[in-house]
């Protein structure tokens, strides 16, 4: 495992802590994570990270333009429902106003299980169903704060540890409630984009793991509660004592809202949880192998969550459509979304 394989070459257990908390980039627990993702730190601190300017919404916005220009349509504010077939494979999909739209290919970037459960049914998702049992990693509260002012201390990436990780694990993973004592992400994007703000001022992101939804989860009633739990942690750990009163504008993401507004299984940030040696390293195909024509891309498909990851799942789908020869130059193609 991570945690295994950390110790054995690190006795600090505050630097462990901090090599351990890389595998939350795939939303999973490092007792149950195999080994090989150890190589994500490796990733992160040799070959650096990137940021694009304008935020990571700039990735998609670009990309849109591109395609564009290329003579895509992008139909948005539109539900998908179903995903349309026959015995040779797609016909297209249907929206929430009961229009088909027909293509001889389709790539869905919803998660790859609710992909299944809600836009197909029947004899593939019996077979998606068989092949595995499909664990959804943790899910998060994200706050996104725009403050009048900035903190000295704060670099553009900072992290904010729990005491007592095996316990924020413990509750995350196996108990299935919030850390009392959470570890928190926070980025400072003004220090290097400074036009993110107001001049003085602060876009803060903040993100807390929490675990994916569970039945008995209320998070309307749940996050006021924790919402104090964090940010004390916030003034404790890394010196925000004022954050309450520099607050200009708040908005709060919660596993529930990440589960309805992006259509992830029980609100995964991460899509399937990386436990165990064999399923752990492996996300579903982005050639479906039950219905001809399906393509799958995200985070919940190979080759797994982030956005570099989401991104290489998109033209790893393409790549194989390509292949596949489905769709020639002015045919259609539909990309189903939630």
């Amino acid at each position: 495992s991570v945690y295994s394989c950390v110790r054995s070459f690190v006795k600090d257990e505050r630097t462990a802590q901090m090599l351990d908390h890389f595998v939350q980039y795939v939303g999973s627990s490092p007792e149950q994570s195999p080994a090989v993702l150890c190589g994500i730190a490796h990733m992160q601190t040799q070959e650096g990270v990137w940021y694009p300017m304008g935020g990571t919404r700039a990735v998609p916005v670009e990309l849109r333009k591109l395609a564009e220009r290329m003579g895509v349509e992008f139909i948005t504010g539109t539900r998908i429902v179903s995903i349309r077939r026959d015995d040779n494979g797609v016909t297209g999909v249907q929206d929430e106003h009961g229009s088909d739209h027909w293509a001889h290919a389709v790539i869905s970037n919803m998660d790859s299980v609710r992909t299944h459960r809600e836009l197909l049914r029947g004899r593939p998702l019996a077979n998606f169903e068989a092949r595995r049992e499909y664990e959804p990693a943790c899910s998060g509260v994200v706050f996104y704060l725009g403050l009048n002012r900035r903190y000295d201390q704060l670099a553009h990436h900072d992290f904010v540890f729990s005491r007592d990780p095996e316990e924020e694990f413990h509750y995350i993973y196996e108990k299935g409630e919030p850390a009392p004592d959470p570890s928190a992400y926070i980025a400072a994007p003004a220090i290097t984009e400074p036009g993110v703000a107001p001049e003085g001022g602060e876009a803060l992101y903040v993100l807390v793991h929490t675990p994916y939804l569970r039945p008995h989860h209320d998070w309307k009633k749940m996050l006021p509660e924790y919402r104090k739990v964090i940010f004390k942690k916030l003034a404790d750990a890394a010196g925000m004592d004022d954050l309450e009163d520099r607050i200009e504008f708040e908005h709060v993401l919660t596993p529930q809202d990440i589960h309805d507004r992006y259509a992830v299984l029980n609100g995964a940030i991460y899509g399937l949880a990386s436990h165990g040696k064999v399923t752990g390293a492996f996300k579903p195909t982005n050639r479906s192998p039950d219905v001809a024509g399906l393509y799958l891309a995200g985070g919940a498909a190979h080759p797994g969550p982030g956005m570099p990851m989401a991104m290489m799942s998109g033209w790893i789908a393409a790549d194989a459509l390509d292949k596949d020869g489905r769709v020639e130059k002015g045919q259609a193609a539909a990309v189903a979304s939630a």
